[in-house]
């Protein structure tokens, strides 16, 4: 890059900035704020499934209709920038930060709404009717309804299962539509303890409980308990009117005139309100019937009335008597109808909004769910904050401290880079989560790494006798491919990540593809740039300024890595056979993420110790919840901030666990995630998969880029990282989730980031030394290339150590198998991959003879020198003595180059020193 190019390039950098400061300066007429996610700012993320009728197939029409229901929903709600889109071939997911209430959303946007008017007492089947006087018995269980239809329930097709363990009665599974799909969470065998129940062809379950004004045949208002009924179902005569005989239009929210209790006013279509007044006078006329016969015509006649239900979504929510006497021919539906004793106004307004958007074309349910309060989503805020800034100021001293000046123009090129990266979050408007934070921070080890190769490069040319502006033009176009394959494979990985993560880690995987673009473009362009247009001074003729002061490597490092590559491999070979034994024998301690269950995150105002925790959810019937205190301790095992791991929970069981902990131990700032053991299965099958894909584009990108023979060390390197960090995760039993896997898989992209650099020179040195057999090759380009490895691995571990100090629980999973990856990524490069190489092609002819050959030379590894053997070919005779070949050290591949430059007339920039 000439002079006046770079100072061209640096005048556009300072614009960029001036704009970046425009964007981001507070008061600026262009401000903008980056748009946080709802781990950042509290919120609600569902991931729903749909689940068709077993008479039809699921199509795209039904996913699209549900979807613009769904959204319909949200707006109503007043949820600002919310986001709903289709998910593969049958899913949903939304994500709606911001919300104040997660549970209630949750419990709208999913709702079916399907609407159904049962008449009550005619509908009813026993056990739930008393066939004399047609009064309707609740039943308190749902296991003791089903118990006694079994002999019922084979006689035909059940089309809805439910799966109980038999100790407490307790539903662990259900509604579903199949038996398959009951005992799809234990591989289609029931576990012991466990019954599965099917409910009788032509007949569906109803309830009706908490949070309902009154129920059927239960002697009590405001029940405290669910209580369970049996229904006839044989469409389209029972139920009599559904939601598609209601005028949308007309339904609202409203309050009774008498009572000034909220209440849900219904219109009818022209033909519901004919249905509606048949089924009203067949009900008047039976309840007429019933006091004349069985009541014998003599006392209080209301006892006697007969009701239809309003049902929605299988829950009774209201059950108005017909009055006989006061409307003898039933009730014309020319008027609508309205639903009464519904609660407050918030529960009458949920309830109008869900009728009013229609009903879902089918069945959802519920496969992730994640709600996350306000104030923990700041706290974790803060703490990734703090991270970042640690990790920044903890990388520019490193590069102050190592590189001198070139370290300053590092800083100011990170400097470039984080400005850049902060005006592109805000231009497209990309959603900040924790998870793309941590990738934001991890980046930065990205952009110091891609100036720690180039600046390495300069300081060999410099030590080698060029002028700084020949060195910094050499380093540069030496190191452009370095870099380049560096990042590519990690941008693979990245983009393999983003395809198949889920949406949580979609944000790291995001900022990590990005991040390493816009780091290679600060590295190659702007940094480049400022030191073509510094390279001028005359202070920087000094070795000393450069950094690159001194012999190179020193002589401990100089060991024979080639020769000693059996020692390696054993030591790794225990190693591994540990990992591979830790997972076989402890196994994996997965978390909800892929077996499923239900997490609730809170904190206390102050420090409770677990036992008291571990009884109140005992006292709930959580006796089997893992509890676990986050944080520093007091007192030995008083916290203020905990999780608890349960089975999955309905919504209604969330919402009372965590009511019961508040007035317990006055928690607060909850985060709850629930994922279903199915949707946990599809997780880790698409972890797997990410993992085998990134590991096959890698090898294709390495063979493509070198050899095949350069590919299959990068393979069993890859292999030897990943089964290590499995195998730590295992021996200490630390939970596995999703940010495990995004961190396993980011991993592949550095574990070979070093390896590419330790191959780089091996491929650079293979012409250079044309007589050497490959240990020499490939020790001499470890000794050369060990130093900047390091520091590479080293600038990419301090804002991963901060992420691991600083961060919330989530940044500290990322950084936990991070840390154990990279570590074992760069010993893999240097004892695992360049040794295997060697192996590989020693097997050549020419590289086989050169081995052969290598016996007759005395080669000194470990030293100062490494002889170069003679050739196996002795070469022509010169017509002149021919010079004695000078030793080979670390660094004298450069001297090489020059002499060789010489020979076919190009002479080199600079004179030797």
């Amino acid at each position: 890059m000439t002079r006046r190019a770079a100072t061209i390039v640096v005048a556009l950098v300072v614009a960029a900035l001036v704009g970046v400061g425009l964007l981001a300066v507070p008061g600026s007429p262009f401000e903008q704020r980056p748009t946080l996610g709802l781990d950042l700012q509290g919120g609600l993320e569902v991931t729903l499934q749909a689940v068709p009728p077993r008479d039809r197939e699921l199509t795209k029409e039904d996913l699209d209709r549900s979807v613009s229901i769904m959204r319909d929903r949200v707006d109503k709600l007043g949820v600002a920038e919310p986001e709903i889109r289709t998910q593969g071939d049958d899913q949903i997911s939304i994500q709606l930060p911001g919300v104040k209430d997660p549970a209630a959303a949750a419990a709208i946007i999913g709702k079916t709404a399907q609407l159904e008017l049962f008449d009550l007492q005619a509908n009813l089947v026993a056990p739930s009717i008393d066939v004399r006087t047609r009064q309707p018995i609740p039943t308190p269980k749902l296991y003791d309804l089903l118990a006694g239809q079994q002999s019922l329930a084979g006689k035909g097709e059940p089309d809805t299962y439910y799966v109980f363990e038999t100790k407490g009665k307790k539903l662990v599974r259900g509604p579903v539509n199949s038996k398959e799909a009951a005992l799809a969470k234990w591989d289609g065998k029931l576990p012991p303890g466990h019954k599965l129940f099917a409910v009788p062809p032509d007949t569906v379950v109803v309830s009706c409980g908490v949070g309902e004004e009154s129920c059927p045949g239960v002697g009590q208002l405001n029940p405290t308990s669910n209580n369970w009924y049996l229904f006839r179902y044989t469409p389209p005569e029972v139920p009599e009117m559904t939601g598609e005989d209601l005028d949308l239009s007309g339904t609202r929210q409203d309050f009774d005139t008498r009572t000034g209790e909220p209440i849900v006013l219904m219109d009818f279509t022209d033909k519901g309100s004919d249905k509606f007044e048949d089924i009203t006078r067949e009900i008047a006329q039976r309840g007429k019937l019933l006091f004349n016969t069985v009541g014998g015509g003599q006392g209080d006649y209301q006892q006697w009335l007969q009701s239809f239900a309003i049902v929605l979504d299988r829950e009774i929510k209201s059950y108005p008597t017909i009055d006989f006497e006061e409307y003898p021919g039933g009730i014309t539906g020319s008027n609508g109808a309205q639903i009464s004793g519904i609660g407050d106004i918030g529960d009458a307004k949920d309830l109008a909004l869900v009728l009013q958007t229609g009903a879902l074309p089918v069945e959802f349910r519920t496969l992730d769910q994640t709600a996350i309060s306000a104030t923990l989503g700041k706290d974790s805020l803060e703490e990734a904050k703090t991270a970042a800034l640690v990790g920044l100021l903890a990388v520019a001293i490193f590069l102050l401290v190592f590189y001198r000046f070139l370290g300053v123009v590092a800083v100011v090129g990170l400097g470039i880079y984080a400005a850049i990266l902060y005006a592109a979050i805000l231009i497209f408007n990309v959603t900040m989560t924790l998870p793309g934070i941590a990738g934001l921070v991890l980046t930065l080890g990205v952009a110091a790494d891609a100036n720690i190769v180039i600046f390495e490069r300069i300081k060999e040319e410099v030590r080698a006798g060029r002028s700084v502006r020949a060195a910094i033009q050499t380093g540069y176009t030496k190191g452009f491919a370095t870099i380049v394959d560096a990042n590519v494979v990690t941008m693979i990985t990245a983009l393999v990540l983003f395809a198949v993560a889920t949406a949580s880690v979609r944000g790291f995987a995001l900022m990590l593809l990005v991040g390493t673009a816009i780091s290679m473009l600060t590295a190659v362009v702007a940094t480049r740039a400022l030191l073509a247009v510094l390279a001028g001074m005359k202070l920087l003729d000094s070795p000393r300024v450069m950094g690159a002061a001194g012999g190179g490597i020193p002589r401990w490092l100089r060991l024979d890595y080639i020769g000693r590559r059996n020692t390696w491999f054993a030591i790794s070979g225990v190693v591994v056979v540990i990992a591979i034994g830790a997972i076989a024998i402890k196994g994996l301690n997965l978390g909800i993420d892929f077996k499923g269950g239900t997490q609730i995150a809170f904190e206390t105002p102050t420090p409770v110790s677990l036992d008291e925790v571990r009884a109140e959810a005992a006292r709930i019937g959580e006796a089997s919840a893992q509890i676990q205190g986050r944080g520093a301790s007091t007192g030995g095992d008083a916290y203020r901030s905990f999780t608890v791991r349960t089975e999955s929970l309905t919504t209604s069981e969330v919402q009372g666990l965590q009511a019961n902990l508040a007035n317990a131990v006055q928690a607060e700032a909850f985060g709850v995630k629930n994922v279903s053991a199915s949707f946990g299965r599809q997780i880790a099958r698409g972890a797997i998969l990410a993992i085998i894909v990134s590991l096959l584009l890698i090898v294709g990108y390495i063979s493509l880029r070198f050899q095949w023979k350069f590919a299959a060390p990068v393979l069993v390197a890859l292999a030897h990282d990943v089964l290590i960090t499995i195998g730590i995760y295992a021996l200490l039993g630390r939970e596995v989730t999703t940010a495990t896997v995004a961190a396993v898989l980011t991993v592949l992209g550095y574990s070979i980031y070093d390896t590419i650099i330790i191959f780089d020179r091996i491929r650079e040195n293979m012409p250079l030394m044309k007589r050497a057999p490959f240990r020499v090759i490939g020790n001499v380009s470890l000794w050369e290339t060990i130093p900047r490895s390091l520091a590479t691995t080293f600038i990419t571990l301090v804002p991963i150590v901060s992420l691991w100090l600083f961060g919330g629980d989530t940044l500290k999973d990322f950084a936990f198998a991070l840390l154990v990856g990279i570590g074992a990524g760069a010993y893999s490069s240097i004892f695992i991959a360049a040794p295997l190489l060697a192996m590989f092609k020693e097997r050549e002819p020419e590289y086989a003879r050169r081995r052969e050959d290598e016996a007759a030379v005395d080669v000194s590894v470990g030293g100062a020198l490494l002889e170069t053997p003679v050739a196996a070919t002795p070469a022509p005779a010169p017509a002149s003595p021919a010079p004695v070949e000078a030793p080979v050290t670390a660094s004298s591949s450069a001297a090489r180059e020059r002499r060789q430059q010489r020979r076919s007339g190009r002479r080199p920039h600079g004179r030797a020193r």
